[in-house]
């Protein structure tokens, strides 16, 4: 692994669906895995498992699993980092669509609802 802070942020990032999944969380991660899912209809729940599980081992997210109800339901917040993340996300969509003005319709932080999607 480099030592260069760009390259591990890249690292993390940079592979497919981290983006989408750190602002899914952002916005409907109480609802759990399943929501998340339906929502991002064009991944497959096992790469969804795997962006997740990275996120959760780089403090990017928490799981919660709620044992006081059955069926169990998880649940996904990001912490004090991942919303630092998601804010620079936020700033990197909006750098995007300041800089190709033939970009039109990215004003949603909901990558997954976007008709550019």
């Amino acid at each position: 692994m480099h030592k260069c802070p760009v390259f591990r942020v890249a690292d993390l990032v940079g592979k497919k669906w981290a983006i989408v999944v750190i602002q899914e969380v952002a916005l409907n991660g109480e609802n759990g895995f399943n929501a998340i899912r339906k929502r991002m209809a064009s991944i497959s729940p096992k790469l969804l498992s795997q962006r997740l599980k990275n996120l959760e081992t780089n403090g990017i997210l928490k799981k919660r699993i709620i044992t006081e109800k059955t069926p169990f339901k998880t649940e996904y917040k990001l912490t004090d980092k991942g919303r630092e993340l998601n804010d620079i996300i936020t700033l990197m969509r909006k750098w995007q669509v300041r800089h190709n003005p033939e970009i039109k319709g990215c004003e949603s932080r909901e990558c997954v609802r976007c008709p550019l999607y």
